[in-house]
């Protein structure tokens, strides 16, 4: 998904395509999710004041989260835990151009189940209250067989990347992925460049606006803190300020979006 044109694109760009939704009557909708939490620190410090005003979702692995991530999450009010699979292994055959895959079917479908379902129970026992089941797969990868049994198992959401196909896997289960990746990960992980990072949000904000994909679902922001260069930061500093300062747009509530039903 990409602007049709392609112009160089600023962030007067993207105040306009928020002055459109003021015009069309309706308010843009974001969130933000962060991948590979699994540890204390000060990059998360410094991830965790950004959003002090947007809230996040930390994408951690069962198998690697520590005490000291569940201590520093539970002395904010506005970050929350989701199931990053289980140890971000990847299970794939190498050389055959399949990419990383923890949940694919390269092990039996109960053992992938089976390991989520034991993951999921270390991260209710470490996190408590600021955990919420929704499955966040390593590599944004997960084969379609398994979708169902995560949707009977109990998870109350599924992330993965890029403008979703369906709302919900289930009645239980939403489906809310996120859209906008600041890194690009080629040779090592590097700003992207605003130009770009910005295509990704405009693009879906835009194809949210004129129909083109699911206008309920809410744009996502997605960040790795361990990877980001300050170049990176600089843009997510100043994607908070633009979208906290600009009348036609929100952060969705983590726990609104993804609700225990039932």
């Amino acid at each position: 998904m990409a602007i049709l044109d392609q112009r160089q694109l600023t962030w007067d760009s993207l105040a306009e395509e928020l002055d459109a939704w003021v015009a069309s009557g309706t308010e843009a909708t974001l969130w933000w999710r962060d991948d590979d939490a699994t540890d204390s620190g000060s990059k998360l410090d410094r991830l965790l004041e950004l959003t002090t005003e947007t809230g996040i979702l930390l994408a951690s692995m069962p198998a690697l989260a520590t005490t000291r991530l569940a201590d520093r999450v539970a002395a904010t009010d506005h970050a929350y835990i989701g199931q990053h699979g289980f140890s971000h292994t990847n299970y794939a055959p190498k050389g055959q151009g399949q990419g990383a895959w923890e949940l694919g079917l390269h092990r039996s479908s109960s053992v992938v189940l089976d390991e989520l379902l034991d993951g999921r129970h270390r991260a209710e026992k470490l996190f408590g209250d600021r955990f919420i089941p929704v499955l966040i797969p390593p590599w944004n990868r997960i084969d379609d067989a398994l979708l169902r049994p995560i949707a009977d198992s109990g998870f109350r959401g599924l992330s993965r990347f890029g403008a979703r196909q369906t709302s919900h896997l289930s009645p239980e289960c939403v489906v809310i992925n996120a859209h906008c990746d600041p890194i690009k990960w080629k040779s090592g992980p590097k700003f992207t460049g605003e130009s770009k990072a910005l295509d990704q949000c405009i693009s879906h904000l835009r194809s949210r606006r004129v129909g083109d994909v699911d206008p309920a679902e809410p744009t996502g922001i997605l960040t790795h803190h361990i990877d980001l260069d300050e170049p990176a930061w600089a843009f997510c500093e100043q994607l908070v300020n633009t979208i906290n300062s600009h009348p036609g747009a929100c952060w969705c509530s983590i726990p609104d979006l993804f609700p225990e039903t039932g």
